[in-house]
């Protein structure tokens, strides 16, 4: 084989390899392997057993044998003994390991050992309590969740949507744990109960109010935390201490009949009795101490025993029954935390589960007493609030409108409404948020979803999924399409607002809920009938969109995102389960799909034909599963309670181009934001040739001292070409003496491509500094296109290789 044809071989089994790698599920470590367990599962159940019915039975009777291991090989421990014994190793593995704790499975093994201790039937087949060691009781939690979610996809019927979705939500609610950090969740608790009038329904439907409710759990939550950090620091302390000796003994060895050394007898016993407090009195760490959350709280211990009754578990069923709702993603400890022992002593089953069950409780239990309309009346503004509040300040230079009432068509009237100021019809919008030429519609859905809802009962999954998100679109499109046809709205002040300027419309629904699980797979609920392709909002959680605004840098950053996280192929390539994976994702890599290349030149056919590599590229990519990408976040935010300094996850882009949309942010001239956008949005190559570009320039203006340009097109796959002009004024220009002909060059050119958006840089004479940024968004009716002005370029003179938005792959530059 000759050398050319060599290369070229190897070249093919790279891109092969490769393409097989992304083949595979992206996640944390093992989960590849994990996957092919599932898989392997799945062919024997369906091989041995009568259809997919059958098959679903025969997972059933699996998971039934697995409580019954769980039941033995807890060895007749106590579920608090156990449970944390489980728990500890779990910590343990992940220090050592890196094997991820899963909540789930400590869940399943909790609700088991609930059951056996409520039953009178003795468990037979227990080995020696003397041998018991938490690893069995975890396996078999982890194979029963794994078993679990083939049974979903068994009793699914193939191609339907809306199944489709009822699964991915069960399997969230199943799997998914803290997908808010405790202090924001925290400051939402108090925020929610925060007001009088809601706090004295509270007493008097539940006993206590809802703040009494958050301190309580939010204490029951920290107790046990603190409990086992003291014992591991312990721990850590007492083998620091032994060290020094154990080494001498080691390197000089000991006379037997010598006296041993007091201190190293200490340090010896001090470690041993150290991982005894670890290991065997776990539990004592983990009991509720009614009169220690009476002190950590300032409340009354009758109050403490009232939130810690109103939030033990307390269930009839059995072990059949209770995993049944468990899998079916109606958790009993959801709303349900802590688990109690015959002797009356009580634990939180994990840290997890104490903040997210107070709202829905408090909600459940003033929705059956018939009195929600105080609290509702307050939840809806406070969420709206917040949410605008945390836009607000991530957008700088927004001009934001809030509870915005205003006129449209009512369709009922006797003759058509054609123009704004005939309009009769008040309708109100959340917010609005107008930032350069990008208007961003806010709706706000506080709605909750109930248990029949979470536990994959269709109708009600789908109820609430229209009223959440359907009523958001919905009602967003309603102010979209009066911004785009008729450039202003008609206040119900009497003011009209002027909106011509707006060139881009994005809708944020937010809500209380977190539906990730969800929301994260657009296709899925355009197939359901949950949305429509033409009005696709960001559905995003309160605490999501806290965590998003807390890490952009650049308020072009979250337009970006908007872009491609409404975009049905985008998340159709990314399947995720946590809205804040596919964001990391978009910090690290773009989060961007390959857009067809054969369109894009059919949209510009003067533009060279796409390159080989980028149809094997739109041609091969496939789905892939997201992996869990949120440790530098929890890195961050932890970073002060563990004493650790972790950089703030930031959007990885070339440095000099980062620095160019700085400069262009703080300017905030007329096109700015949209400017930025084009420029974040590209590949790793294009950012590095535009970050030196005007340098590039600059080199031949000090050749002949006259000003010099190049332009540029930037190719969007939605048809939103932006057209980029680069120059550095000459030796003795002024940058007001070249915008007065780049002005309509800029124009000119704009009409001559037919670019939607046109901007143009004007640097100094040595390419450092930022002078000036014109900008033209100005509409063109494509059925009378004028003629380009004389002087101009054909366009087959331009540049034909079109640069494209992309994914940055290696390092941050």
């Amino acid at each position: 084989m000759s050398g050319k044809r060599h290369k070229a071989h190897r070249a093919r089994q790279k891109r092969a390899k490769a393409q097989r790698q992304r083949a595979l599920p992206h996640a944390v470590p093992g989960v590849a392997i994990e996957m092919a367990v599932i898989a392997d599962r799945f062919a024997q159940y369906v091989e041995n057993s009568d259809g997919y019915l059958g098959a679903a039975e025969a997972a059933r009777q699996r998971l039934r044998e697995l409580a019954q291991t769980i039941a033995q090989q807890a060895c007749g421990f106590d579920l608090l003994k156990a449970v944390s014994a489980v728990r500890i190793g779990m910590i343990m593995k992940q220090g050592g390991h890196g094997v991820e704790p899963s909540a789930a499975a400590l869940e399943v093994i909790a609700l088991v050992l609930a059951c056996r201790d409520r039953s009178t039937e003795p468990v037979v087949g227990q080995p020696d309590p003397s041998r018991f060691t938490p690893d069995p009781l975890e396996a078999a939690a982890r194979e029963a969740l794994s078993v679990s979610s083939l049974i979903g996809i068994f009793e699914s019927p193939p191609g339907d949507a809306e199944q489709a979705v009822v699964f991915r939500s069960v399997q969230r609610e199943v799997n998914l744990r803290n997908p808010v950090y405790p202090h924001m969740l925290l400051d939402t608790l108090q925020g929610l109960f925060g007001d009088e009038k809601v706090n004295d329904i509270c007493r008097e439907v539940l006993g206590f109010t809802g703040l009494e409710a958050v301190h309580v759990m939010e204490a029951v939550r920290t107790a046990p935390l603190s409990a086992i950090r003291q014992r591991f620091s312990r721990m850590e302390e007492a083998r620091d201490a032994s060290l020094p000796y154990l080494k001498a003994f080691r390197r000089e060895g000991r006379d037997p009949t010598s006296e041993p050394d007091p201190k190293a007898v200490h340090a010896v016993q001090e470690m041993f009795d150290a991982v005894n407090d670890l290991t065997k009195n776990l539990s004592e760490a983990t009991l509720i101490d009614v009169s220690a959350i009476a002190s950590l709280t300032g409340y009354e211990p009758a109050v403490v025993e009232a939130v810690l009754d109103t939030f033990t578990l307390d269930s009839a069923l059995g072990p059949d029954e209770t995993l049944e709702r468990f899998f079916n993603g109606d958790n009993p400890l959801r709303t349900a935390p802590i688990v109690g022992d015959p002797a009356g002593r009580r634990m939180l089953v994990h840290d997890s589960l104490a903040l997210p069950a107070v709202r829905e409780v408090i909600e459940t239990r003033l929705k059956a007493a018939d009195r929600m309309t105080a609290y509702e009346d307050h939840r809806g503004p406070w969420v709206e609030k917040a949410a605008i509040d945390l836009l607000e300040r991530a957008l700088p230079h927004a001009r934001v409108y809030r509870s915005l009432n205003y006129f449209v068509p009512d369709p009922r009237a006797a003759q058509p409404q054609l123009e704004p100021a005939d309009f009769t019809k008040r309708v109100e919008a959340d917010g609005l948020l107008v930032i350069d030429d990008v208007a961003l519609i806010i709706e706000v859905k506080s709605v909750s979803l109930t248990g029949e809802a979470r536990r994959g009962v269709a109708r009600r999954l789908r109820g609430k999924l229209r009223d959440i998100i359907t009523s958001a679109a919905d009602q967003a499109d309603r102010l979209r399409d009066r911004i785009l046809t008729d450039r202003r709205l008609r206040l119900d002040n009497g003011a009209w607002l002027d909106l011509s300027g707006v060139r881009e419309v994005h809708t944020i629904a937010v809500g209380l809920e977190d539906l990730s699980g969800v929301t994260t797979t657009i296709p899925a609920l355009l197939a359901a009938g949950v949305l429509r392709r033409d009005n696709i909002p960001w559905t995003v959680s309160i605490h999501d969109l806290r965590v998003v605004c807390e890490l952009l840098d650049r308020p072009s950053e979250l337009i970006l995102y908007l872009r491609r996280r409404t975009q049905p192929e985008t998340t159709w390539k990314y399947r995720a389960v946590d809205e804040l994976d596919l964001f990391m994702l978009f910090l690290e890599a773009h989060f961007y799909f390959e857009p067809d290349p054969a369109r894009l030149n059919a949209d510009l056919p003067w533009s060279l034909a796409p390159r080989i590599g980028e149809q094997r590229r739109y041609r091969e990519q496939v789905p892939q599963v997201v992996e869990s990408r949120t440790g530098p976040l929890d890195a961050w935010y932890y970073a002060g309670e563990d004493g650790t300094n972790a950089a703030k996850p930031r959007y990885n882009a070339n440095d000099a181009i980062l620095r160019l949309v700085d400069a262009i942010t703080d300017a905030a001239e007329p096109g700015w934001l949209t400017t930025c956008v084009a420029l974040l949005s590209l590949n790793g190559a294009a950012q590095r040739k535009f970050g030196r570009l005007a340098k590039d320039l600059a080199k031949v203006v000090r050749q002949d001292g006259q000003h010099h340009s190049t332009t540029t097109l930037l190719g969007d796959d939605t048809g939103r070409h932006m057209l980029l002009v680069w120059a550095c004024i000459g030796r003795r220009e002024r940058p007001a003496e070249a915008a007065e002909y780049l002005t309509p060059y800029l124009k000119a050119k704009k009409i001559q491509t037919g670019a939607y958006r046109a901007a143009c840089l004007i640097f100094d004479s040595r390419g450092q500094t930022l002078q000036q940024l014109l900008y033209d968004n100005t509409q063109v009716d494509r059925e009378t296109v004028p003629e380009p002005e004389p002087g101009l370029f054909p366009l087959e003179r331009m540049s034909r290789r079109i640069p494209r938005p992309g994914r940055i792959r290696g390092p941050k530059r």
